[in-house]
C-alpha cells in the first residue's frame, strides 16, 4: 500500500465559505482522492489546517500555523511516505505578512526540500518520498466582498495570479513534481478563496491522475 500526505491549508481542510464549516470527507479533495484510487493500494491521509502558512509563524493565532514547523514531524508520522503533496501558499498573502509571490516561491521550495530529505533520512533505503507542489486556486475578485476581505486585501488578487511561476520554479530546485491549480479549478463565488465541493472533486481527479503517473510508473 502506497501512502500520500496530503499537507495544506483551508482548501484542504475542506472550509466551507458558506458557513465557516467543513464539507464532508467525500466532498474534500483528500477524501474525494482516496475513493478513486480505491483503499486496497492506497493510503491517503488528510493533513489540512485552516491558516496555515508555509513557514509564517501567525502572531493572531495561538497554535502554529507554519507549515515548516509541522511538516517534518508530520512525515515521520506517517512514515513510511511515497508521496507528499502540498499545497500552500494563500494565507501568506495576507497583509501582516509582507511576502511577494518570489518570497512564497522561495519558501515552497525549503518545504519541499524538507518533505524529502525527512524522507529519506527515514527510510530504511534511503529514499526520498516524491514531493508534487500544488499552486493553490488564484483569489478572485469576490474575495473583495467576502468574510476575509480585511485579512489578505486587493494586493492577493495580484500576488496569486503571480505565483505559480516562481512555484513551478520551487519545483525544479526541489526536484519535485508540479500542478497549477488554476487551470483546473476557481474559488466559490462566496469568498474568492475557498474551493465549492465541486472544486474538490475536480481537483481530486487531476490528482488521481498525477498519482498514477507518478507512482505506478
Amino acid at each position: 500500500m502506497k501512502t500520500i500526505l496530503c499537507f495544506g491549508d483551508s482548501n484542504t481542510h475542506g472550509y466551507d465559505p458558506t458557513d465557516g464549516g467543513r464539507y464532508p470527507y467525500v466532498d474534500r479533495w483528500p477524501g474525494a482522492l482516496q475513493l478513486l484510487l480505491g483503499r486496497d493500494e492506497y493510503y491517503v491521509v488528510e493533513e489540512g489546517l485552516n491558516s496555515r502558512t508555509t513557514v509564517q509563524s501567525d502572531p493572531v493565532y495561538d497554535d502554529d500555523k507554519s507549515g515548516l514547523a509541522i511538516l517534518p514531524i508530520l512525515i515521520k508520522s506517517h512514515m513510511p511516505v511515497d508521496l507528499c503533496i502540498i499545497m500552500l501558499g494563500t494565507n501568506d498573502m495576507k497583509h501582516r505578512f509582507s511576502m511577494e509571490a518570489c518570497d512564497i516561491g522561495r519558501a515552497a521550495t525549503l518545504l519541499a526540500k524538507a518533505a524529502r530529505s525527512v524522507s529519506a533520512d527515514k527510510s530504511p533505503t534511503g529514499t526520498p518520498c516524491e514531493v508534487l507542489l500544488v499552486s493553490p486556486p488564484p483569489v478572485t475578485d469576490d474575495l473583495l466582498t467576502g468574510r476575509c476581505a480585511d485579512e489578505f486585501g486587493e494586493r492577493a488578487i495580484a500576488i496569486s495570479r503571480a505565483l505559480p511561476p516562481y512555484l513551478e520554479a520551487a519545483a525544479q530546485n526541489s526536484r519535485a513534481q508540479f500542478l497549477d491549480a488554476a487551470q483546473f479549478v476557481q474559488p466559490s463565488s462566496q469568498d474568492g478563496l475557498h474551493l465549492t465541493p465541486e472544486g474538490h472533486h475536480r481537483l481530486a481527479e487531476i490528482l488521481a491522475e498525477r498519482v498514477h503517473a507518478i507512482l505506478d510508473t
